[in-house]
């Protein structure tokens, strides 16, 4: 019976220090939130023109509705930048559209790196070529001579074209500077569907 005890006590301590540890753990993290930092919150409740996110701090960050393109439900996951841990209110003040920036350039640096396509919509023709909407407000500049496949006789006939691009280059002389080029993209995409032909061809065979 006495060990019994024991074990029930021991068993009852490792318990609490599991819930001290959590609790300490929980307590570092949020020192480690930093203003600007990028986060990831859970939406506790939506309203007609407001989306509440708990970014695990002591109250939950508050989204303008506007700021999605779809409406998010309880339970998702949406990631933030931390703009201010509290205001004179108390309140946590956090910004998705920067954090949609943030993700955007993230995405688009390891695309460049990885040599992965990336989805834009050839909105204008400017000299020497056609600007590309990327997304999160950033233009690309696409060479005629990469538009397409073949030769552009007409470069009007390619607007509003909604296409991947791979990305050449990012900056140059220290600005973003953005070249993409959608002629290698196609080109891949004819060759990979060449050989899926021929295989679907060789296993009928």
């Amino acid at each position: 019976m006495d060990q019994m005890e024991v074990g029930m006590d021991e068993s009852k301590n490792s318990a609490d220090n599991i819930q001290t540890q959590l609790q300490e753990e929980y307590l570092k993290s949020l020192e480690q939130l930093e203003e600007g930092q990028l986060v990831d919150g859970y939406v506790i409740q939506v309203t007609q023109d407001q989306v509440f996110v708990d970014v695990g701090y002591k109250s939950e960050g508050k989204i303008p509705i506007a700021e999605f393109t779809e409406v998010p439900k309880v339970g998702d996951t949406v990631s933030v930048v931390l703009i201010t841990k509290e205001n004179k209110h108390g309140e946590v003040i956090v910004s998705k559209q920067k954090a949609d920036i943030k993700v955007f350039w993230k995405n688009l640096r390891q695309a460049f790196q990885d040599h992965v396509p990336v989805e834009g919509v050839i909105e204008k023709v400017v000299k020497g070529g056609y600007e590309v909407n990327l997304g999160a407000g950033v233009k690309a500049f696409l060479p005629i001579s990469q538009a397409d496949a073949n030769k552009v006789d007409k470069p009007e006939k390619l607007l509003g074209v909604k296409s991947k691009f791979y990305v050449e280059r990012l900056y140059s002389d220290g600005k973003v500077n953005i070249v993409v080029n959608r002629r290698k993209w196609m080109e891949e995409e004819v060759e990979s569907r060449r050989q899926a032909f021929f295989c679907q061809y060789s296993d009928w065979g």
